[in-house]
């Protein structure tokens, strides 16, 4: 049994309960709404989607609650374990089960509220984050954790009250207290809860698309029509999975993430994690897998066997250390190097302090900051540049990162890596470090000075063939005299000309066709016209 919570509405969440379903599981699916309207409330399936999930064996059990009912825990109602409480009951409503799928798609980004109440918009995720913490207690299967690539949900602040203001506070009383919320939803899920299992940050980026269980779902765009376009559930249906630190490092230079991320592709990589169908053999080093589900253009159905292509790749890739140990941040190509450690040095000694004493680097005040660079022995052309800060107390520094620039026969690659692991900067930054952006730019620079300088070759490119224009052939001349066009057809009815001078007279200019009915004369007097005519 796989427990899926989410707001109600087209969301992930519904691809995720459905596909878990077709899968032949039995499904109970929460859905936490902002208020008790029951517009909001109410969820509909197509009658596809349910013979389908019948057909498969599968199941799906609904129940829901408002967020606000899920932030009022009084004491009194802890202690004698009341059923009425919202919470109490979905723990008793998700024993026995083996995964969780939580996502928050379909929260909008701005919710109007009254100036003297907390943000709908937080009370609204603070419920889901308590409800998914409910839940994972009892749960000891996988879990998966549905969350956008574009934020940095670690980095949320801890709120130890109900997470509301006022207006709640004023009705469960001064003496009551709410429960904690996790900081995110990911830690609401964590494996050193209760539950234990495998925790799965699955990310998405620009999410598109509606499931096709849903009634407003049309395969079409703007319905049946003479030109029909597919929409894109159905032009992009390829995906491609990446582990989620391998994909923000290419992004740390500045630009935004451009990810798209069918709501079909994220729900039914749920499906598959949660149930194992897509099972899991690699972890890091915290017991968590994260990685981030792209959609590409593709018009085929994304069958169990790229799945798990794609998750073996990650898994390769993490193993290796190309997406764990060390993030790429910048390549730069040479046709050949001539001397590594001659460059490697001019890049420690000369390139890198020079940089470090630009005003964008030594301005930074606060946190870390890159402070020196160094040659290291731990192989052929190595530089690292190392990110230092004071601890809280001003007394130790601490290493809190590194940028390594490995110089080889045909260029240069720059890696962030982690910092000293015993101050807890054993991880590597999702995030670009402080400074970051600056001296990848100036590396590109570096290299360009280091073929001036006659470091390294300019690598050669091979030159695009010229394309020959192609003469176009002259069409042939067609002559329509009657010596070329052979024998005449004598027998070819004509008007005589008589005759068409005559229908000329009766019909008028326009209707013949001649462009002046008789010849007009200019010039002379009246009485020389006189004589002419007669």
């Amino acid at each position: 049994m796989i427990v899926v919570i989410s707001p109600p509405g087209d969301t992930v969440g519904q691809v995720a309960a459905v596909e878990t379903a077709c899968l032949g599981h039995d499904v109970k699916w929460f859905i936490v709404s902002s208020s008790s309207s029951s517009d909001e409330s109410q969820m509909s399936l197509t009658p596809f989607a349910l013979a389908q999930i019948q057909e498969a064996g599968g199941s799906i059990e609904l129940a829901g609650a408002t967020a606000t009912n899920l932030l009022l825990w009084s004491d009194a109602a802890a202690a004698a374990a009341d059923d009425d409480d919202a919470s109490s009951a979905l723990v008793k409503w998700c024993q026995n089960a083996n995964g969780l799928i939580c996502c928050m798609d379909g929260i909008p980004s701005f919710i109007k509220g009254k100036m003297d109440e907390e943000d709908p918009r937080k009370i609204w995720m603070d419920g889901i984050k308590v409800a998914a913490q409910k839940a994972s207690a009892t749960i000891s299967g996988s879990k998966v954790a549905i969350l956008a690539a574009q934020k940095d949900d670690e980095n949320e602040e801890t709120t130890n009250d109900i997470g509301v203001g006022g207006l709640l506070k004023s009705v469960i009383g001064a003496n009551n207290k709410g429960p904690t919320v996790p900081s995110s939803l990911a830690s609401a899920m964590s494996t050193s809860s209760d539950g234990g299992g495998t925790l799965v940050k699955l990310r998405h980026g620009q999410l598109f698309g509606i499931p096709e269980s849903s009634p407003n779902f049309s395969a079409l765009v703007g319905g049946p029509r003479k030109d029909a376009t597919l929409c894109e559930e159905y032009t992009l249906r390829s995906v491609r999975m990446d582990p989620t630190l391998s994909v923000l490092s290419k992004s740390s230079l500045g630009g935004n993430l451009e990810i798209r991320s069918s709501r079909h592709a994220i729900g039914q990589a749920a499906a598959l994690l949660a149930t194992q169908t897509l099972p899991i053999t690699i972890t890091t080093n915290d017991e968590e897998l994260d990685v981030v589900v792209s959609s590409l253009v593709g018009s085929d159905s994304v069958p169990l066997e790229t799945w798990q292509a794609e998750l073996s790749r990650v898994e390769e890739m993490l193993q290796s250390g190309q997406a764990g140990g060390a993030q790429e941040v910048f390549s730069a190509s040479f046709s050949s190097v001539p001397d590594i450690e001659r460059l490697a040095n001019w890049l420690a000694t000369k390139w890198a302090p020079a940089v470090l004493r630009t005003y964008d680097i030594a301005a930074i005040r606060r946190g870390a900051r890159p402070v020196y660079a160094s040659r290291t022995d731990d192989g052929e052309g190595l530089v690292e540049i190392v990110w230092q800060q004071l601890d809280d107390e001003f007394q130790d520094v601490i290493t809190a990162g590194k940028l390594i620039i490995q110089v080889n026969n045909d260029g240069l690659v720059a890696t962030r890596a982690a910092g000293d692991a015993s101050k807890g900067f054993g991880s590597v930054s999702r995030q670009a470090l402080p400074g970051e952006t600056v001296l990848v730019r100036r590396l590109a620079d570096a290299a360009s000075q280091a073929i001036e300088k006659g470091l390294a070759n300019k690598p050669i490119t091979a030159k695009k063939p010229k394309s020959v224009k192609q003469k176009k052939a002259k069409e042939p001349v067609v002559v329509t005299s009657v010596q070329s066009s052979g024998t005449v057809d004598t027998t070819t009815t004509t008007t005589s000309t008589s005759e068409t001078t005559k229908r000329e007279l009766e019909t008028g200019p326009k209707t013949a066709g001649a462009r002046r009915s008789s010849e007009r004369a200019r010039g002379g007097n009246r009485t020389t016209r006189r004589k002419s005519q007669e």
